[in-house]
């Protein structure tokens, strides 16, 4: 879907997520930020916190422990050491 950017999470134990969302928030050293389709490329720092994306208005939520964050317009990828999924 054209409005959905690529979200991939991967930790030393592999990729964790690898789906197309519609929106991606992120805690950064900035602070929050979130992350739509076409968004400007940006690698930037994250801090260890709360993460979540969408798919289809349905949220996901994950604590991740800090890492770096790539963004290009059609992807965005998190490298992390930690990832928990929050029910």
């Amino acid at each position: 879907m054209a409005n959905q950017i690529a979200l991939k999470i991967i930790t030393t134990q592999g990729v964790i997520v690898d789906n197309p969302v519609d929106i991606v928030t992120v805690r950064t050293i900035t602070g929050y930020m979130g992350i739509l389709y076409g968004h400007i490329p940006l690698v930037s720092t994250l801090t260890p916190s709360e993460m979540s994306y969408k798919i289809n208005n349905q949220e996901h939520k994950l604590n991740i422990g800090g890492g770096i964050l790539q963004v290009e317009q059609e992807f965005v990828k998190i490298l992390t050491d930690e990832v928990e999924v929050i029910n």
